[in-house]
C-alpha cells in the first residue's frame, strides 16, 4: 500500500486529471496543493478545423494525441459517420479510455505512450500513400506528423484546441513555496513546466528551481533541465498510478 504521509505536493496537471490526482494523494495521506498551469480553449483556426472534419471519413487512420484531443473533438466526431475502413489509434491508455467511453473502438495503443511509441508500431512502418489524420492541440509536438510524412503518408492535421496559461491567483502558491517548501512538483507536459516558471516569475525562481520536479517522459526531463530545474524524477508513463508510484519512491 502506497503511503505519502508527510509529503507536500504541488500538482500542476490541468482539470480534471489534476483534481483527481490531488484526491488520490490525499487518500494516501499526502498533502496536495492544486495549481494548474495549463488550461484549454477552442482551436484558433475554426475554418481550418471545419475543413479538416469534412475529410475524416476519407482517412485510413485517425491518431489521437491526448485525452483532451478526444474531448475537444467529440462534438464533430459523434456527428460523423465513419466507415469501417477508418481506424483509430490512441497515444496512451487515458486517451483510449476517453474514446471508448464515447463509444468508439480503439484499434491500437502503443506500449510506450509517446510519439516515439506510436511511430514504432508495425502499423505505421509502411504507410506510403496512406491518409492519416493527427488530432491534437495547437502548437503541440509534431514529430508524428513529420516522420509519417517522411514515410510517404498524406498527413491531415486536425487542431482541435489550444493550450493557455490559466488566469489563477499565484499569491498562495508563492507564499507556500517560501514558507514550507514542497517535496515535489508534478508536471505532465513541458508546457506546464514552462508556464509554471513564467507564472511564478524570476523573483521566485531561486525557490522553484530547487524543488524536486516529477515529469512523465525523458524528453520533458531534458527540457526542464534546460530551464534550470535541479532535481527531476521521471515516471514510467503518464498514468495517475505511475505518478503515485514515483511519489512513493521519492518519499523513501
Amino acid at each position: 500500500m502506497i503511503n505519502l504521509q508527510g509529503m507536500h505536493i504541488l500538482v500542476t496537471r490541468p482539470e480534471p486529471q489534476g483534481v483527481q490526482l490531488c484526491a488520490e494523494i490525499e487518500k494516501l495521506h499526502g498533502q496536495a496543493f492544486y495549481f494548474p498551469t495549463i488550461a484549454f480553449t477552442s482551436a484558433p483556426d475554426q475554418q481550418a478545423l471545419l475543413n479538416a472534419v469534412t475529410q475524416l471519413a476519407e482517412q485510413d487512420w485517425l491518431i489521437f494525441i491526448s485525452p483532451q484531443a478526444v474531448k475537444a473533438s467529440l462534438k464533430f466526431m459523434q456527428s460523423q459517420i465513419l466507415p469501417s475502413t477508418v481506424k483509430l489509434a490512441a497515444v496512451g491508455v487515458g486517451t483510449a479510455y476517453v474514446l471508448t467511453e464515447a463509444g468508439f473502438n480503439v484499434d491500437i495503443i502503443p506500449s510506450e505512450w509517446t510519439s516515439e511509441g506510436v511511430l514504432a508500431l508495425s502499423q505505421f512502418q509502411s504507410v506510403k500513400n496512406k491518409k492519416i489524420a493527427i488530432v491534437r492541440g495547437e502548437g503541440g509536438r509534431e514529430k508524428i506528423d513529420s516522420v509519417l510524412a517522411e514515410r510517404g503518408a498524406h498527413i491531415l492535421p486536425v487542431v482541435v484546441y489550444q493550450r493557455i496559461a490559466p488566469p489563477v491567483d499565484i499569491s498562495d502558491c508563492i507564499k507556500r513555496l517560501k514558507q514550507q517548501p514542497f517535496d515535489c512538483i508534478v508536471c505532465t507536459s513541458f508546457e506546464s513546466v514552462n508556464n509554471l516558471k513564467n507564472m511564478l516569475g524570476p523573483e521566485n525562481w531561486s525557490y522553484l528551481r530547487l524543488t524536486p520536479l516529477l515529469v512523465v517522459s525523458e524528453r520533458i526531463k531534458t527540457l526542464a533541465q534546460d530551464l534550470g530545474f535541479q532535481t527531476i524524477w521521471v515516471t514510467v508513463n503518464a498514468s495517475q498510478q505511475a505518478i503515485l508510484d514515483t511519489l512513493a519512491k521519492m518519499r523513501k
